[in-house]
């Protein structure tokens, strides 16, 4: 109990603190193109730091770098208070990416190194997504959110500090390595791509919202249903044909991207948060099962994927951004169903190819 629920606070944290970025970023004078890059640089640093922390996780004590990643979060989440303008919101996000960046692929280690469920862990995560999308609209109040994401994730260490020791096997690390990319990167590249999409959708999702006339409580409780259902999808997934529901969530994926392009007005989005709840889920976990079960350096391979999906908040974001504000927000859901139907040809072609090399 005390992993899934660092696994809600830690994620409930996270998504209350992103959630109105665009809205923040708006009001102080951000143009949409500038909310692409405030929360691309998010992505960029976040990125990084997975990269190189997934690394240090195969080598280093996992326990300790999931206590200083969380100790460096609580700090981060409390700095984005003093933001004042887009510059100074775009640099105290990037620390938070670094932050956020340094205890993911720990935290697996010690999910696999115990035996649980993958999918079951996960599903807390996106529990705690829905918590916070909630408490977020409920609150509405940008500074007092930032708060409380620093509080939940001081309860996520002490909680930690109490988890056992757990023993995995240790790798030499070479961080200029990029084989286990190589040998996965049908995985990768097609995860990426199609979230490349999902993130252009959500970076100016709460600005599209406010335009068909939902408020911040509203946006709030929209976010939550994806979310929501996640939780109790994620867990139905064990011991299926992870193979089959990978491609089935880049299908489900299409579906919800287009499913974006007809509303009117923002309740006619409920139906499409339910199929990116599915699609996502059934992406997530299925990705990260086969990393897992293909590769022996499993943090390096199952911490990628907070990589990749940093990397595409970096191309998402932009892209979002860049498009809406060229084209309207229409074109981003278009687009976005596009690069789900690349990813789910990649997958199809490549991804049942993939040896098993554990």
């Amino acid at each position: 109990m005390r992993f899934n629920s660092i696994q809600f606070f830690t994620n409930a944290a996270m998504m209350m603190s992103i959630i109105f970025i665009p809205n923040l970023a708006e009001e102080m004078g951000a143009t949409y193109t500038q909310v692409g890059i405030i929360m691309s640089v998010y992505g960029a640093c976040l990125f990084f730091s997975s990269y190189i922390f997934s690394k240090v996780a195969e080598s280093q004590n996992i326990k300790k770098l999931l206590l200083l990643g969380l100790s460096c979060s609580t700090v981060a989440y409390f700095l984005q208070i003093f933001a004042y303008d887009p510059l100074s919101l775009a640099l105290l996000r990037g620390l938070l990416g670094i932050c956020v960046g340094m205890y993911p692929a720990a935290f697996i280690m010690h999910i696999y190194g115990l035996k649980r469920s993958i999918g079951k862990f996960s599903s807390f995560g996106a529990l705690g997504w829905a918590f916070g999308f909630f408490v977020a609209g409920l609150i509405g109040d940008f500074d007092l959110i930032f708060l409380l994401s620093s509080l939940m994730v001081i309860l996520s260490l002490l909680i930690a500090v109490s988890i056992p020791e757990v023993q995995v096997d240790k790798m030499k690390v070479n961080y200029f390595s990029f084989s286990t990319i190589k040998n996965n990167w049908s995985i990768y590249l097609a995860f990426f791509i199609r979230h490349t999409g999902a993130v252009g959708c959500w970076t100016i999702f709460p600005l599209y919202m406010i335009n068909l006339g939902a408020d911040l409580f509203w946006i709030g409780l929209l976010f939550t249903i994806n979310p929501l259902v996640q939780f109790f999808i994620m867990r139905q997934l064990d011991g299926r044909n992870m193979e089959h529901v990978v491609q089935t969530g880049y299908l489900l994926s299409i579906l919800a991207f287009i499913s974006l392009v007809p509303a009117s007005i923002y309740y006619h989005i409920i139906p499409s948060m339910f199929l990116v709840a599915i699609s996502w889920s059934f992406l997530l976990v299925g990705s990260t099962e086969l990393l897992l079960m293909r590769n022996k350096d499993k943090a390096t391979s199952a911490g990628y994927i907070n990589s990749v999906i940093s990397l595409s908040m970096i191309t998402g974001a932009l892209l979002g951004g860049t498009l809406s504000g060229m084209f309207g927000f229409t074109t981003v859901f278009i687009v976005a169903t596009g690069l789900s139907l690349v990813s789910l040809l990649i997958s199809l072609i490549s991804l049942t190819h993939q040896p098993v090399r554990d």
